[in-house]
Formats: structure tokens, sequence, C-alpha cells
């Protein structure tokens, strides 16, 4: 009898301790490491620091938006850094080399990430092609569209006024203004995938998409919803970085996927889809901001940023894992 009963304990014990560090474990890494940092370097813990932290996570933080929503459903798109590309250069392009107004010019560059996702859905929901390696293909796609139409050099010039660089380079109240974008934008998406049915279609589709559909949802027109928000999200941030940069280039935001994905799965959303809180991808972006803050501070050399950036990506990857044998 003893053993049955240590049976039926053991997998509900298990089950608590995931459920434990599902909802605390990336706020008690974040307050630690923040209370660690802010007395080991007095210059970590100051205003401007902390908004050079908040100003230097955004641009990530904005796009991880649209991966976390897209692993919700039990998909990915690793293309969002070629997204940013595309969009960055149809903004800038146009503003440079056909004079456009720049609010049509972001217009067009929103619209232009939009239809890159439209494209990524297309792929994975008609044509049957795993999520994973249709993006893989479009990001080679997308970035190699964008050195064609620069040539390989920088487009800048001009015509890429002040009130377009106040986007990525301005202040509101000494807040960044991508701060402010990246503020409004969570905030938005968390009342959507909270109170609106978007939300509960999605978590409904990633746990179990044939349930899904016999419950009538539209499973197809939901992830099609998902990947052109996700296209989106990476138009916004590609906006912002050539705002701040005033300037253009095939390269731009070349890697930044690898931290746009680290954010979402540290912020605990499930590779399996199903799970995941748009609120903790924040978290998990701004953990990454802090550590790479602290080891500028500390004068630590970049490689050792990219080791220790493998590092978290791996034990985030970890944790998913054994919280879901845990589940199991």
């Amino acid at each position: 009898m003893s053993e049955i009963k240590n049976l039926d304990v053991s997998p509900k014990r298990s089950k608590i301790q995931a459920n434990f560090w599902e909802v605390y474990g990336i706020p008690i890494a974040f307050t630690v490491l923040f209370l660690i940092f802010s007395l080991s370097n007095k210059n970590f813990l100051t205003f401007d620091n902390i908004m050079n932290i908040l100003r230097a996570t955004s641009i990530i933080a904005i796009v991880a938006i649209g991966t976390t929503i897209l692993m919700i459903s039990g998909n990915i798109d690793i293309s969002m850094a070629s997204t940013m590309a595309v969009s960055g250069v149809v903004t800038v392009g146009m503003i440079v080399h056909y004079n456009i107004n720049p609010v049509v010019a972001i217009i067009c560059g929103i619209i232009a990430g939009g239809i890159a996702g439209f494209l990524n859905s297309l792929l994975v929901i008609y044509i049957k092609i795993p999520a994973f390696i249709a993006t893989l293909a479009t990001l080679s796609i997308f970035r190699g569209a964008c050195f064609i139409y620069t040539k390989g050099y920088s487009i800048y010039g001009d015509q890429i006024t002040d009130a377009y660089k106040f986007i990525g380079r301005g202040y509101v109240l000494k807040i960044p203004m991508p701060v402010i974008i990246m503020i409004v934008l969570y905030i938005i998406f968390i009342i959507i995938f909270k109170y609106t049915k978007i939300g509960l279609y999605t978590y409904a589709i990633g746990s179990n998409e044939r349930v899904s559909l016999l419950s009538g949802v539209n499973a197809n027109k939901i992830k099609m919803l998902l990947f052109v928000m996700g296209g989106i999200m990476s138009a916004i941030g590609g906006i912002i970085m050539t705002a701040r940069l005033g300037s253009v280039q095939g390269s731009l935001a070349d890697g930044t996927e690898f931290g746009i994905i680290t954010a979402a799965v540290l912020g605990g959303v499930s590779l399996s889809g199903g799970k995941g809180v748009i609120g903790r991808t924040l978290l998990g972006a701004l953990l990454i901001g802090i550590l790479n803050n602290y080891m500028i501070l500390m004068n630590i050399s970049t490689f050792y940023q990219m080791v220790t950036s493998g590092i978290v990506l791996l034990f985030a990857l970890g944790l998913d894992r054994l919280k879901s044998k845990q589940v199991l």
C-alpha cells in the first residue's frame, strides 16, 4: 500500500514543481541577477543605464512578441530577422530613392512585413512544409532580395528626416521612444491574448490542433493571422532599427533571430506549443539585456557575451524539456 501511495504522490509533486518554475522561475532569476548586478557595480543601477538596457532590449522584445504567439500555436518563424531587413529596406528605400512621405513609407514597410508573414503561412498551411524548414528557406530568400536591391551598399540620405530618426533615437519625458513603443505593443498583445477569442484559439491550436478543429476553430485562419502578426512585429522592429541607424543595408538585423528566440524560450514559451505568456517574454528579453549590459560594464569581451547567450539558450531549452517530462 505504501508503494502505491508513493507512486500517486510523486507525479503530483513533480507537476507542482514544474508549475512553480513555469510561473515564478523567470521572475526569480531576473530579480536575483538584478540585485547581484546592482550591488556589484555602482554604475548598473542608474537611471541612464536602465534606460540603455531598455532601449537595447526593445527591438528584440518587440519582435519576440511575434515569435511568442507563433510558438504558442505550435509554429515558429526563424525568418524574422530577414523580415526586419525587408521592411527596413522597403521603408528607407521609398524615402530615399522615391522621395515618399515617411509616414506612407512606414505603412508600406509594415505591410511588407505582413506580406512576408502571409507568404510563410501559405508555405506552412497549404503546402504543408514544416514551419522551421519553410521559414529557413524564406530567411535566405528575403535576405537575398534585400542584398539584390541594395547591391550590398547602405541606403542613406538627407531625405531621412529627424522626425523619422526620432522613432529610434528620440525621447519622451526622458524615456526612449523605442521603449514606449515596446510597452504599448506589449499592453495591446497581453490584452488580446488574455481577453479575446484569438488568444483562446491560439492556445487551443497549440495544445491540440485536432481537438480545436473538432470544437469548430478555424485553425488555418488563426495560424495565418498569427504569421501575419509576427511579420508585422518584425517590420516594426526593423523600422525602429533603421530609424536608430539613420540608414539601412541588406545585412540589417542579421543574427538577431538568436536573441529573439532565446527571449521567447527563456520567457517560458513551450517548444511543443500550447504554453506561454507574452508578458514573460518581455522578462526573458530583459534578462538577456541585463546580462549583456553587465558584461559591457565589466569590460568583458563580446566573444564571451556570445558564449553566455548560447549557454542561456541551452539552459532555457533544457528547462523546457525537464518541465515537459515532469508534467508527463
